[in-house]
């Protein structure tokens, strides 16, 4: 086996193995000497692209072992189609050799069946469910209930380098001086300076801490009394107006509502199937054993007594 297909081999062994899981759920067990791995159902000639003594391959199970791999791996089907051959012959030759018979094998085989079956249930239980448009907008006014208020400023500022500088142009505001007029003199933010040093609608969050926090402590038409500091130099800011942001509109959002109410609508139903299975647990689950810690290094000798 060329060694250089060892990662698209890995890629396909779940995939493989979940088919072959599921085609056994219903056989009786195979007989030793029997190599096939999966059903003997029969299939159209013109479905089978090869077979594996005697076990076949068909376009539909190629398609979906193929669908399921990883994009880099899909592109060339001869390489998928071969390497799907050698899983195969490796899956007979390990039921051929008895591995099947091991029990920590038959554990595994078992939980991957489980696994797979309660998967494909989930799957039917979502695709046969539909929620309508009704449905969809109260769960969306449900959402905008529980959904955080959040609030955006209107502010401007005048950023300079140092702090005096920043003090003299404060004492001109503080003294009646036109906030804009000064901006555009003095301003070495090129994003507001020409606009008077507006900085449009933002939430608090969008700027530095020390920026959002004065900012935040304004009522709207105040400019801070002193300079703010922050990593960009010294600001004076002027809080213009406040609002609330408006909640997304339900169009916008209608997908990201579908999936939380199928998410529940799951959660749900895994809650309900398992209430009506008769479970009884024996004793708690036994934490797994840590491997053996590496023993202490044996100490050294002690010196000696030095004689006289």
């Amino acid at each position: 086996m060329n060694l250089m297909k060892k990662p698209l081999i890995l890629a396909m062994t779940a995939t493989l193995a979940a088919t072959m899981v599921l085609a056994g759920c219903n056989q009786s067990p195979a007989p030793e000497k029997a190599t096939s791995t999966t059903t003997t159902a029969p299939v159209e000639q013109k479905d089978i692209l090869a077979t594996v003594n005697g076990d076949t391959i068909t376009t539909e199970e190629f398609n979906a072992i193929k669908l399921q791999l990883p994009p880099q791996a899909q592109g060339n089907d001869d390489a998928v189609l071969n390497q799907l051959i050698e899983l195969k012959a490796l899956a007979q030759k390990a039921e051929a050799d008895g591995l099947a018979k091991e029990a920590a094998i038959q554990s595994e085989i078992a939980r991957a069946k489980e696994s797979i079956l309660a998967n494909h249930l989930v799957k039917r239980m979502m695709k046969d469910m539909k929620i309508t448009d009704e449905e969809l907008k109260q769960g969306y006014e449900k959402m905008l209930v529980n959904l955080p208020k959040k609030q955006e400023m209107k502010a401007a500022h005048i950023l300079v380098e140092n702090e005096d500088q920043a003090k003299d142009i404060q004492k001109k505001i503080n003294d009646g001086g036109n906030f804009a007029e000064l901006a555009k003199a003095n301003s070495i933010d090129p994003g507001s300076k020409d606009q008077g040093g507006d900085l449009g609608w933002f939430e608090a969050g969008m700027m530095v801490p020390e920026f959002s926090a004065a900012a935040a402590a304004l009522k709207p038409g105040e400019t801070t009394k002193e300079p703010v500091k922050s990593q960009f130099g010294w600001h004076i800011i002027k809080l213009e107006e406040t609002r609330d942001v408006p909640p997304p509109a339900f169009e916008a959002v209608k997908p990201q509502v579908e999936n939380i109410m199928q998410q529940k609508a799951v959660e749900k139903f895994v809650n309900d199937t398992r209430a009506a299975a008769k479970v009884e647990i024996k004793k708690a689950a036994e934490p797994a054993a840590k491997p053996a810690e590496a023993a202490p290094a044996a100490a050294a000798p002690a010196a000696p007594a030095a004689t006289k």
